[in-house]
């Protein structure tokens, strides 16, 4: 967190089911965010830098809640805490999930509690998806955004430039006044 600053918080949940590209996008955030190439993402505490030279204190979870945590903790609160006691105190919390409604509710409502702006980013292979995505996005969310991957002849590029996108969509977020 910005010491002596105002901030604001942003809890950024990429929406989406299995194969839909949301591991990839979140690692190429995070390589953009630290203007350097990493291979995998391993899920903790990450300092990104905005465009504009800003540090973020983020918390990156790389693998949708239920694919890695929901098995080993109770409830999103639960792995939030497990994955990283100091969550509630970073300035960004990327943290994706399958089209559950129930574990969305609970992300916005983690989120909430701790003075985050909840922001969904639906991952979406073609538009006629997006209507899948209902009973999530029609939940308590501050913002809802919408992210295209559609089929392409070079899905890691397309990924990789969707990532940068989405990092500069955050970044601007996060300066909004």
């Amino acid at each position: 967190m910005q010491p002596l600053t105002i901030t604001r918080k942003l809890f950024v949940t990429p929406l989406g089911d299995n194969n839909h590209g949301k591991t990839r996008l979140i690692r190429s955030v995070v390589n953009h965010g630290r203007r350097q190439r990493l291979e995998a993402v391993r899920r903790g505490p990450q300092h990104l830098v905005t465009p504009w030279g800003r540090v973020v204190d983020a918390l990156i979870i790389p693998r949708s809640f239920q694919e890695t945590l929901k098995r080993e903790y109770a409830s999103v609160l639960d792995a939030l805490d497990g994955v990283d006691s100091e969550w509630r105190t970073r300035d960004l919390v990327v943290f994706p999930s399958h089209l559950v409604s129930d574990d969305c509710q609970a992300m916005i409502a983690a989120a909430h509690g701790a003075g985050f702006d909840a922001i969904a980013a639906s991952v979406v292979l073609t538009a006629q998806e997006i209507a899948r995505h209902h009973d999530c996005v029609a939940l308590r969310w501050d913002e809802r955004w919408t992210l295209f991957n559609t089929e392409a002849t070079r899905p890691d590029a397309q990924l990789d430039a969707l990532g940068g996108d989405l990092w500069t969509w955050i970044a601007h977020a996060g300066a909004q006044r």
